[in-house]
Formats: C-alpha cells, structure tokens, sequence
C-alpha cells in the first residue's frame, strides 16, 4: 500500500534531533535516493542561509546528480525575506542546471495580514509552507492560507514537553485545513508512524515523551475528509494501541472503522501531504515497509 505514503517524508537531518553535519546529511540523502524505499522520500530540508553550504557538501563529496532526477529542496527562510529570496535565486541560477531544485520554502506567521503580505512578497513559482502558531484559532489563519494559494505547516512537536501542542489543537488544525482545502505538512516529533511514549532526543537518558504518529494523523484526516465529527478524529490523534490499527489489503481499520487504500490516499494527495523528519531509516523500519 504504497499510495497513501508517497513521497510523505521530507529529510531534515540537520535539525535536532538528529543534528548531522552537512556533509553527513547530504552524504545520507545520496543514500536514501538510491535505496530501494525511495518511494517514501520526498525533499531535503535546509535553511536559507546554508544553501552555499549545502552546494559545497555536495561538490566536496563527490556526489553526482543528474538533472533528467533533480534533487528537491525545502528552505526553510528567516525574518529578513528579501535577503534570503536573494540567496535563494543565487543558488537555483547556480544549481538548477545541475539538478539541484529549491522549489519549496517554509516560513513561520502569526496573522492574517502577514500572510497576505508574503503571499504577494514570495513568488508563486514556489510551493509555499507558512507554518502556523502552535495554538489557534486556525480558520482565519488557514482561510488565509490558502487565499494567497499557499500550503499550512503545523509544528507537532520539538525537544521539550512543552512543544507537543494537544490533541484538541491539532485537531481544530485539521478541521480548518479540511474545512479551507488547504493542504499541509507537518514536522518536529512525528517520526514515528503510531502514537506512543518515545525518547524525545537519541541521547541514552533522554526524556521520554507521549508524541503523535503519521499514520494516526493520516487516519485523522482521512476521517475528516470523509465528514467525520472532529470527536473522533482527536480519538485517533490519541489512540496510542498500536493493536487498534490493523493492515489488510484493503486499507487500514481503527476500532471497527475502515479507511480503504483510495481514502487514505485521497487524504495524503489532497490534504496531509507530507512530514519532516529527522530521520529516513526510523519511520520506514517502524512501518515495517516492504520494498
């Protein structure tokens, strides 16, 4: 069932709590590209102001890219826009014959008005994330959203307890997402594909912390998108029995509820389209993805 997982992990190694190198990330990146479970691989993550990095990494370590399979990038832009759209048109016209693409740009807001603003500032040629607060109301915000044609970004996590939002937040996200046709990425603590207790960090005596699975968030949107009532979609956002979720060759079931393989894919291609992730290998071995 590979529709429904598409392209849905976007690399962010060099972001906690993976923390890699450049050299190490791009090195990593190469590989997973050329991995059998590349299907489930979308873009590198990398902000703007390590782009020339980024190339370097590249050159210095030899690794071929071929423009006929261009690399896709996410960057990941600060305050001072201007400068960085800059930076990043420096970078396409000196990688894109290469097959380098930065094709995608995330950028956090608070308001309705800043969102107008950087829907005219930043060029439509981009796929555009704006990233909204980690507690709402959401609707204007996401109305907005996807006024200026853009995409929402929800931040499910981080390396403290305090950065899980709750699930009756990242609920009203969905319901405004859905309500809107706005589609989204998620990121931060969502590596894991079933909701559950896990170390925050990879140190050995890291913090343990209950954080929200993809495929729960998938579950929720697709129940949402069938018409569902938001009660139930913050019950599979909670659900932490992995049992309850059970694989056929149809699709998925929670709790006597099935979501066929065309819903699942309906809601991945329309509304949750991806997630970043610090690491590749962990959500694809917790899966348990055949190749």
């Amino acid at each position: 069932m590979r529709a429904p997982f598409a392209e849905i992990v976007d690399y962010a190694g060099l972001f906690p709590p993976a923390s890699c190198t450049m050299a190490d990330a791009v090195r990593q990146y190469d590989v997973y590209r050329r991995s059998e479970e590349r299907w489930m691989l979308g873009r590198f993550v990398v902000a703007a102001t390590r782009l020339q990095e980024f190339g370097e990494a590249i050159e210095t370590g030899g690794i071929g890219v071929d423009p006929r399979d261009p690399w896709r990038l996410s960057v990941g832009m600060g305050a001072h826009v201007p400068a960085e759209l800059a930076r990043i048109a420096a970078f396409q016209a000196a990688w894109e014959p290469r097959g380098v693409l930065a094709d995608s740009i995330e950028y956090k807001v608070t308001s309705v008005g800043q969102v107008l603003a950087l829907g005219e500032q930043i060029p439509r040629v981009f796929r555009r994330f704006f990233e909204v607060p980690q507690v709402g109301p959401y609707r204007d915000l996401v109305g907005a959203i996807g006024e200026v044609g853009a995409l929402a970004k929800l931040r499910t996590g981080g390396m403290s307890a305090d950065l899980f939002p709750p699930a009756t937040e990242v609920t009203r996200f969905l319901l405004a997402v859905v309500k809107h046709g706005v589609p989204f990425k998620a990121t931060a603590g969502l590596h894991h594909p079933f909701r559950g207790q896990y170390p925050i960090s990879y140190a050995h005596d890291a913090e343990r912390q209950m954080m929200y699975g993809f495929v729960n968030l998938l579950l929720a949107t697709a129940e949402l998108l069938r018409g569902g009532e938001g009660e139930t979609a913050q019950a599979i956002l909670e659900e932490a029995d992995r049992s309850t979720i059970v694989h056929d060759a149809t699709g998925l079931t929670w709790r006597g509820s099935h979501y066929t393989e065309a819903e699942l894919t309906m809601a991945h291609q329309r509304l949750f389209i991806g997630f970043g992730s610090c690491s590749f290998r962990e959500p694809i071995d917790e899966l348990g993805v055949a190749a």
